[in-house]
């Protein structure tokens, strides 16, 4: 028979009506995060606030308030699992269906539901091979900067500039963004190379963009210095890309900081 995984927090809710059965947790099991396996719930001790577990040597209690940190697991169909999914609300279901339709590529939680609206409409268009718009592709990737997806921000991107080179369309803030995520993935010279294709494509883009693409390919160069393996030609190339993204703009701190850091790899 398969088995049903609950989501702990679901679990702790539950317990928290009035409708609540504890009794209907008995001969499940739960995953405290601890164990090696997970534990036959033998009682649910209401007085106490703890869930009584049989574990190798003695019993294991879970307290209700480490429930957040457990699954539940439960045989599809049990009764425990239809009691507990009712205490989840349409729009709760609605982001549960995103996380799975996610699935392991986006194994961590996201910090806002927001931030998971976003990445799961991201993620959904590059599966549909649609180009978004821009004013749809800026709150997207900020929303995958802040969960630090940076990988999958360089997939989403590299789809996108596929997607614009094809169509003819404007790439200047896609070049951006994939460099930006490849970077921080840790693949500095897939980031140099986007800008420099980007450059030598001769595509649009606004002097602010420009300064940003240099300053990334800057900060790419010195991040090549840093590895095992880096050269001093690589800070060469480092402050050219600097002086280009200094000269558009001498009051960004982005570029400041890559100053800062080639003063540093200097003085090494």
């Amino acid at each position: 028979m398969s088995e049903i995984e609950i989501d702990g927090r679901l679990l702790q809710r539950w317990l928290r009506t009035d409708a609540a059965q504890p009794g209907q947790l008995v001969g499940c099991a739960l995953d405290d995060g601890d164990c090696d396996d997970p534990l036959t719930i033998i009682e649910v001790d209401t007085t106490r606030q703890a869930i009584v577990c049989a574990g190798d040597k003695a019993r294991v209690r879970v307290a209700f308030a480490r429930l957040p940190d457990c699954l539940l697991i439960a045989p599809a169909g049990h009764a425990v699992v239809v009691a507990v999914q009712a205490c989840v609300s349409p729009q709760e279901q609605a982001h549960q269906r995103m996380k799975a339709e996610l699935g392991e590529l986006y194994p961590k939680p996201f910090a806002t539901v927001e931030d998971l609206e976003a990445v799961h409409a991201a993620e959904m268009a590059r599966r549909e091979g649609k180009l978004p718009e821009r004013a749809l592709r800026g709150p997207w990737v900020r929303a995958l900067k802040r969960n630090d997806l940076h990988r999958q921000g360089a997939d989403l991107a590299q789809a996108w500039r596929q997607q614009a080179n094809a169509l003819g369309a404007p790439w200047s803030d896609i070049a951006l963004h994939l460099a930006w995520f490849q970077r921080h993935a840790g693949h500095p010279n897939r980031a140099i190379e986007t800008v420099r294709d980007f450059l030598l494509s001769k595509a649009a883009a606004s002097q602010t963009e420009i300064a940003m693409l240099a300053t990334v390919e800057a900060a790419s160069w010195i991040d090549r210095f840093e590895r095992k393996g880096g050269a001093p030609p690589d800070l060469v190339e480092a402050r050219r890309a600097a002086a280009r993204a200094y000269a558009i703009n001498t009051t960004d701190p982005e570029i400041k900081a890559v100053y800062d850091r080639l003063r540093a790899a200097q003085e090494r």
